[in-house]
């Protein structure tokens, strides 16, 4: 391969890093933009609904509306920012539209595809390139990793917490005042239960966490000669046996996460 197509590659695989690190930041403030647009509204509405019930006490009223509000407010001008300027922040108050974002990460991608095509690259230097983002895929799959055991906790915590003050508000009595506080409470232990069990952050988690931990414990295996790479003869067969391994640790992955958002009833219980 010629030096000028190389450094060429190189430009173009830097600038489709950033194009993908500027796509995720976009995704995720659309994200945060239209969760706010939910929770915000649907607080604000059931702080209303709880100030027109006779039964609960001024005290209660004031002990919820103290936190809530400043919540409630929090959502509603976090969701009126995003919404009024999603994508991605670029500086000087500009911000790219997601859209323009994936069009932009699409023609990089194709014209790396093209520069690829037309060198005539050596096998070699594709697996070395599969390797050095192997290691990008481990940050990124951790990350996500890492998102769905946030959102596993924070559900289990409701439960947690929420079964254990139903109970303990039913064993005060059968006091009007507390009847919509132990409803509210038992709903939300309900609620944060069927998302446990329809999404299943837990096992989304512990796969993803799985497969990043077993890409790198092969990207570091090759890169000391270590395990099945120390008897490679050369260093081109070794390459060979780490991309064959990587790609199907990541076929595995996708299967099982392809798995896991099949409806409950439709799901292989093998997986």
């Amino acid at each position: 391969m010629p030096d000028s197509a190389k450094e060429n590659l190189l430009v173009l695989s830097h600038k489709i890093r950033l194009e993908e690190h500027a796509l995720a930041v976009a995704q995720r403030r659309k994200k945060l933009s239209n969760l706010s647009l939910i929770f915000g509204p649907l607080l604000i509405l059931l702080l209303y609904a709880i100030f027109w019930v006779p039964q609960i006490p001024s005290i209660t009223r004031t002990a919820i509306y103290i936190p809530a509000i400043p919540i409630a407010l929090a959502f509603c001008v976090s969701a009126f920012h995003l919404k009024r300027r999603p994508g991605y922040p670029e500086g000087n108050r500009t911000y790219r539209d997601q859209g323009d974002i994936e069009l932009a990460l699409a023609r990089l991608q194709d014209s790396r595809k093209l520069l690829v095509a037309d060198v005539d690259t050596p096998t070699k230097v594709r697996r070395i390139t599969y390797k050095e983002d192997a290691f990008s895929e481990i940050n990124k799959l951790r990350a996500d990793s890492k998102q769905y055991r946030r959102v596993n906790n924070i559900l289990q915590g409701i439960l947690i917490v929420g079964a254990l003050a139903a109970t303990g508000l039913n064993g005060i009595g059968e006091l009007n005042a507390l009847r919509w506080t132990t409803l509210t409470i038992t709903f939300s232990v309900g609620l944060a239960s069927g998302f446990m069990g329809y999404y299943k952050y837990k096992e989304r988690s512990f796969y993803l966490q799985q497969t990043a931990d077993a890409i790198e414990t092969e990207w570091e295996a090759v890169e000391i000669g270590v395990g099945r790479y120390k008897r490679s003869e050369s260093e081109e067969l070794a390459l060979a046996d780490f991309v064959e391994e990587v790609h199907r640790l990541k076929s595995e992955q996708k299967k099982r996460q392809q798995n896991l958002e099949q409806p409950p009833e439709s799901r292989d219980p093998n997986d």
